[in-house]
């Protein structure tokens, strides 16, 4: 089981004996940093639950991990919204087909996929369920933050906390073909890393403009708009991973750490005004320049 995930060998030896022992409960917590495997390893983790062989799960060839890995398993669900929230209609429709027993499986399970993203009366509507849960449920929680969600939730939820992977692992991930800087700026995660790697071009020019920004006049900020100004479908990761140069500066610079925390401040409030819909060019061109003003007084 999980031999085809990366890292957090712990989580794997306290999920593994959970089944092995028969003691499996209602709902989980995955928790973690983004982009080290947390999904992948609650699929597998109930791919092994619905598996119907009674040793070496899943075994790969019953009916159960057939269909799961065809995607049609009747007794497995992923809520995975693509919205920045989950709403409470979406957990009403959930709570109520969870109340439909399970069609082949002495099990029903749900994962919920960015599960801090849940509106508080959705959480409240799922709290209902978690309190008395139906024997036959398992409900898999993943999030990036805790903290987003309800005590009364986490209370109720066994909490397995994921770690970012070592370099080594990223390293094995990527069989050694990936740069120092790729692993600097990828802080121990598979996503990030790949998306840095597929334009590292992009973010090593991104990179290169930051770093000599106390030379540079206010025209020559432009340049950097420039670089990003076509690539608004990756603004997100793009302005995350000027965070990260940032902090980088900080760590390696201290004595400037104040101007680039207000870079970092800067930054993060060009994300909620992109967020709020803001005028892309405008929010843009305000973010470099106030960046600029900062460094450079």
């Amino acid at each position: 089981m999980f031999n085809n995930i990366i890292g957090n060998i712990n989580n794997k030896m306290i999920l593994e004996n959970a089944i092995k022992n028969d003691k499996i409960t209602h709902s989980y917590i995955f928790s973690g940093p983004e982009g080290i495997g947390k999904l992948l390893f609650a699929k597998e983790f109930a791919k092994a639950i619905l598996c119907d062989s009674k040793e070496n799960k899943p075994c790969n060839n019953c009916k159960s991990c057939v269909e799961f890995e065809n995607s049609n398993h009747p007794d497995f669900f992923i809520i995975d919204e693509q919205d920045e929230t989950i709403k409470t209609e979406m957990m009403k429709k959930l709570t109520k087909d969870i109340l439909e027993k399970p069609l082949e499986n002495k099990k029903k399970i749900y994962i919920i996929n960015n599960s801090e993203n849940m509106t508080r009366e959705a959480q409240n509507t799922l709290l209902k369920t978690l309190e008395e849960p139906p024997e036959y449920i398992i409900i898999i929680l993943i999030t990036t933050n805790t903290n987003l969600m309800l005590n009364t939730i986490k209370s109720r939820c066994i909490n397995i906390i994921f770690n970012k992977l070592s370099d080594d692992e990223l390293k094995n991930y990527f069989k050694e073909d990936i740069t120092k800087e790729i692993l600097k700026f990828s802080e121990g995660s598979i996503s990030k890393a790949i998306k840095i790697k597929e334009k590292e071009e992009m973010y090593q020019q991104i990179n290169t403009e930051i770093k000599k920004i106390e030379q540079l006049n206010e025209l020559e900020i432009l340049k950097l708009k420039s670089i990003i100004f076509n690539k608004k479908e990756d603004i997100e990761e793009i302005l995350e991973y000027l965070n990260l140069v940032f902090y980088d500066i900080i760590i390696n610079n201290p004595n400037n750490a104040i101007k680039y925390n207000n870079c970092i401040k800067i930054i993060e409030n060009t994300k909620r005004r992109l967020k709020r819909n803001g005028n892309y060019d405008m929010t843009i061109d305000n973010c470099l320049l106030s960046i600029w003003e900062e460094i450079n007084g």
